[in-house]
């Protein structure tokens, strides 16, 4: 069992100077994504992770898109399982314009560490190697682990690459994405859907010879504006509802031609315990007859599918979470997130409670120009992590 001088040894080993400097290590390994260049990051994720005493092991999700798992102490509790689990990604959103500072080239400014990544997550990533190899220093049996995948801002390659051969079970999963340091207990999934109109080419001078695909796609469009509308009038709860986004369309050759095919891209927030096909199948079942009405026909396919999850606010886990922020004189609420992440597949796959709590500001600063993180939070979190740790252990 840890004891109160345990906490107090490993909290004093927490360097918020070694924090800031571990993760402008990784924002200088620009790892953006669609890019597939998340080599660079694991790179020096392996970097840090080996001069902290860390045991690394890494695996290809994809070539040149590596995981990342980080192990200290024994292999398991002796018991079987794999210990407390600490989640988080490699990946960062593309950098994009309106930036006043190089966004790979890390900067302090009014406390603030700047750069792409640093609030999602890069220095969350930092906080919990920090405070593993504190745990580590004064609890040496302990069985921690960091992974850290691939891919996880777009099809979550990285996971799918770890669920294939993950047995170890996990007492409890921490997932370090920016919460504001809140401790985040539900969690809606998300799902990426390609809808595909095709219709009949024609020249625009006789449009009655053909059948738009683009006119078909809008009917698809009305389809999926109805059911958000349906899903936002049912809000209740924590988590709120379910709902529908068109991120992208693509259709037509030319304005002289009528357009035989149209391509739409489709966010859908997963409620725990949605399945994503059959949501997309809902959708076009309801959609169908007014494609066909024009002339058209539509198909569609579920590129990504990321379960959401629930964990009962008063587990132990929620509470320890919290009892550590309070410790650092943070007074941490209790809520459900607006986004997505990978510990839903954990609490799927793994059965084990999961939470979401790390520094940084999901909606106020990450995948936006000038994207920084506090300092201070980055401290905060990491001694938060070495509390957390070792009150789970007692």
């Amino acid at each position: 069992m840890s004891t109160d001088g345990d906490v107090e040894r490993a909290i004093a080993l927490v360097d918020e100077a070694t924090i800031v400097a571990d993760a402008s290590s990784l924002i200088l390994a620009a790892s953006e994504n669609p890019g597939g260049t998340e080599a660079r990051a694991a790179r020096a994720l392996v970097a840090i992770a080996s001069r902290l005493g860390g045991r690394v092991m890494v695996e290809d999700a994809a070539p040149d898109r590596p995981n990342v798992a980080v192990r200290f102490g024994p292999d398991d509790d002796g018991a079987g399982g794999a210990g407390l689990l600490f989640l988080g990604h490699s990946d960062v959103v593309p950098a994009g314009p309106g930036w006043t500072h190089d966004p790979f080239s890390p900067t302090v400014v009014d406390g603030a560490l700047v750069g792409r990544g640093s609030t999602d997550m890069k220095g969350g990533l930092a906080a919990v190697l920090q405070a593993l190899a504190a745990v580590h220093h004064v609890r040496p049996d302990l069985p921690l682990e960091l992974l850290v995948t691939a891919d996880e801002e777009d099809l979550a390659i990285g996971m799918a690459a770890h669920l294939r051969h993950a047995p170890r079970p996990y007492r409890a999963c921490i997932v370090a994405e920016p919460t504001d340091l809140a401790t985040v207990v539900a969690c809606r999934g998300a799902s990426n859907h390609e809808i595909v109109v095709s219709g009949r080419a024609a020249h625009a001078g006789r449009p009655e010879d053909g059948a738009s695909a683009i006119t078909g796609a809008a009917v698809v469009v009305e389809a999926i504006l109805a059911d958000h509308a349906r899903l936002r009038a049912e809000d209740s709860g924590l988590l709120g509802s379910a709902s529908w986004s068109v991120g992208r369309i693509d259709g037509g050759h030319a304005t002289s031609i009528v357009p035989d095919r149209c391509t739409l891209l489709v966010d859908r927030r997963l409620m725990p315990g949605e399945d994503a096909a059959a949501v997309l199948r809902a959708l076009l079942d309801v959609a169908r007859p007014g494609v066909e009405a024009v002339g058209c026909t539509v198909e569609g396919r579920t590129l990504m599918a990321m379960p959401g999850f629930t964990t009962d606010a008063a587990h132990p886990l929620v509470d320890a979470a919290v009892a550590a922020l309070a410790d650092e004189g943070h007074a941490s609420r209790v809520e459900a997130w607006t986004a997505a992440c990978e510990g839903g597949f954990v609490a799927e796959h793994h059965g084990c409670p999961t939470i979401i709590l790390g520094p940084g500001d999901i909606t106020g600063q990450a995948h936006q120009p000038d994207e920084h993180v506090r300092i201070a939070d980055l401290g905060t979190a990491s001694r938060a992590y070495v509390r957390l740790a070792l009150a789970l252990a007692g």
